[in-house]
């Protein structure tokens, strides 16, 4: 389980990440750039680089997760649709895989127009080469950090600005 929670974990850190391009696109720019669609063979060598990072695998983990997930609190509260659930939840999966390919294709395209093609081969060559796979390889526990101590950063932050922004109100004559 550690495995899928940590596949989920990249593939929403990266889609996040290059989620972001989308709105980087919608924003109004000073100086307005023509957009153009990324060629096939751009796509193609975006998808490449996108299963070199590991991106592709984490995404095929992320239904199996939530169905996991799903068929643990479905049981939690009602435990008699054992077998059941699990065969109704395993003849369901296809559908909800099926829009697996359409973001992994939009996420490549993003990828594909924000670097040129001689920089997208640049980047697969690197992710191709040892010193890219030994990355790709230190990622994980690096993100496993992250979501731990960030985790935790995030919560202690959470409650500090609650208690600040109660003591700077209570100076204004305000209390909650």
């Amino acid at each position: 389980m550690k495995l899928i929670s940590r596949g989920a974990l990249v593939a929403a850190l990266l889609l996040t990440g290059l989620g972001s391009a989308y709105a980087d696109d919608s924003a109004p720019a000073a100086a307005p750039a023509a957009a153009t669609e990324p060629a096939p063979a751009q796509i193609d060598v975006a998808k490449k680089i996108l299963i070199s990072v590991g991106l592709k695998a984490s995404m095929d983990q992320i239904v199996p997760a939530m169905l996991s997930q799903l068929q643990g609190q479905l049981l939690q509260m009602h435990p008699e649709m054992g077998k059941a659930l699990h065969e109704t939840l395993v003849a369901l999966q296809p559908e909800f895989n099926q829009g697996e390919e359409a973001v992994f294709t939009d996420t490549a395209r993003v990828l594909a127009n924000k670097l040129s093609d001689a920089e997208l081969q640049q980047t697969l060559a690197y992710f191709d080469s040892e010193a890219g796979k030994k990355y790709t390889q230190a990622q994980a526990p690096v993100l496993e950090m992250l979501a731990s101590s960030g985790g935790s950063w995030r919560q202690k932050l959470s409650t500090t600005m609650l208690d600040r922004a109660r003591e700077e109100m209570k100076k204004k004559g305000f209390q909650f």
